[in-house]
């Protein structure tokens, strides 16, 4: 059993149920078998790569570095928990040259992690609840 199974085993919701999804890596190898699980779990897990990513290595990476082949998936993983800003401003970033720093600068200030990041993982929080309570 994964920590997958075991959240959802023990009926966990909010943020109990996010920080549960955190364990994507302590067991990495569940990435493969993904797309077993409700769509939300795999867009879950995209959310929290993508915050991490963002966090340690910048919104270029984000766009063109260590998630750019799951960067389609991440934009609708936003979309889907009603967090549109945030994927629009991610679609304006993917637009820009390498050259445009003071793009992207303006672009990263926008993000929720520099303004509402509390808002940001209610929306999270809020489409994992909706989710589990199909």
């Amino acid at each position: 059993m994964n920590f997958i199974d075991e959240a959802l085993k023990s009926n966990l919701h909010g943020d109990d149920f996010l920080q549960a999804m955190a364990d994507i890596y302590k067991e990495p190898d569940v990435s493969d078998i993904l797309d077993r699980y409700p769509k939300f779990i795999k867009d879950v897990i995209l959310i929290i790569d993508y915050d991490t990513t963002l966090a340690m290595d910048g919104l270029w990476e984000v766009v063109n570095g260590n998630i750019e082949s799951e960067f389609a998936e991440l934009l609708i993983a936003l979309d889907n928990c009603g967090a549109i800003h945030e994927a629009n401003i991610l679609r304006t970033a993917q637009k820009l040259a390498p050259e445009q720093e003071d793009e992207f600068e303006k672009l990263y200030d926008e993000l929720a992690l520099n303004n509402d990041y509390d808002g940001f993982w209610d929306l999270v929080r809020e489409y994992i609840d909706k989710n589990l309570d199909y």
